[in-house]
């Protein structure tokens, strides 16, 4: 199941690009990722292009963080 889309809003000469995640109870809605955040509107999901939009979508689609420790005393 997908995780995260992309989908472009338009309104009149307005375009932006939204990411989309499923709701985190309803899981076969699709919601606009601000709605899943905890921290709610303060969550950046609308961007004016959508190649900005498509290089943060892996902040939305469930890409697992790589830590690695760089420095340890």
């Amino acid at each position: 199941m997908k995780k995260a889309r992309i989908v472009k809003r338009t309104l009149g000469e307005y375009t932006a690009y939204t990411i989309q995640q499923r709701h985190f109870l309803f899981f076969w809605w699709w919601v606009d990722a601000w709605v899943n955040s905890s921290s709610g509107a303060a969550c950046d999901d609308t961007f004016s292009t959508m190649e900005e939009a498509e290089g943060n979508l892996h902040l939305f689609d469930g890409t697992k963080t790589k830590e690695e420790v760089v420095l340890s005393k």
